[in-house]
């Protein structure tokens, strides 16, 4: 049933593009097996196949448009309906809604408190999901995407080590809503530049912002005030928090790689 999605994993390049659990264990089948939940057989064949999914990565936000869950989320809605989240999609909970005398399994998304009837099945879902994902890349980008990216040159192979010699954290926020970091650079090199992540404690936003540090030799340390999405959250509903090294794909998201 979900051969297009196994051929399209095994053809990309791109690490961590999607990221699947991969063929269920005994557990996990005997779980299935016999649970009396009314979720669609499409579904429960998926779960077999793939596992826990996460499809199309965005490597700026390194976030991912779609999600599956091994185990559904079962919830009763303030009506009375029971409901089971089954994953997400660009931002939205995607559950179903089962009724005891349907044959069928709709597909729901849930945000901005609005409700869409999406598709008539998982399978239908799925499918539709991932043909706009791929859209969403262009051509162009979508053929990068197989190929896979170069891979670091030696100079950025430095980079990524002299990043993890920066050494940071926040001391506050002031009284213009900037975040306060302490910076160090325990390293051997002076970097122009270090990303760290920024997302709203809600996590609807996510992203990056870039610390300004070519002034911060070896062994130094200073104070630098930045602009966390000050203009966009409240700075205290704003969590920044490390980034992980950078892999090839990922170059063109860090800081750390504009100037060399």
């Amino acid at each position: 049933m979900f051969e297009w999605l196994e051929s399209e994993i095994s053809n990309i390049r791109t690490r961590r593009f999607h990221l699947v659990d991969g063929p269920a264990g005994l557990k996990l089948r005997t779980a299935i097996a016999e649970s009396l939940l009314p979720l669609p057989p499409s579904y429960k064949e998926f779960v077999l196949r793939f596992g826990n999914a996460r499809l199309y990565r965005r490597a700026e936000s390194d976030s991912y448009q779609i999600g599956v869950f091994a185990g559904p989320r079962e919830a009763i809605l303030s009506n009375g309906t029971r409901v089971y989240q089954i994953g997400f999609h660009d931002g939205a909970t995607v559950y179903l809604k089962p009724k005891a005398k349907s044959t069928g399994y709709p597909v729901f998304e849930f945000e901005a408190h609005s409700e869409e009837r999406v598709a008539g099945d998982f399978d239908e879902w799925i499918q539709e999901s991932c043909a706009h994902a791929r859209e969403s890349y262009g051509k162009e980008k979508w053929l990068e995407i197989l190929k896979g990216p170069a891979a670091f040159t030696p100079e950025e192979e430095e980079i990524v080590e002299s990043r993890r010699r920066v050494l940071w954290r926040v001391l506050g926020i002031d009284s213009l809503g900037y975040h306060i970091f302490e910076v160090k650079n325990a390293g051997q090199r002076t970097l122009p530049a270090l990303t760290v992540g920024v997302r709203s404690k809600d996590r609807r936003l996510n992203g990056a912002v870039m610390l300004r540090i070519g002034h911060i030799g070896p062994g130094q340390t200073a104070t630098l005030r930045v602009a966390c999405y000050k203009d966009l959250l409240p700075p205290n509903d704003v969590d920044v928090y490390p980034l992980p090294d950078p892999q090839p794909e990922d170059r063109d998201h860090y800081f750390e790689f504009r100037t060399i």
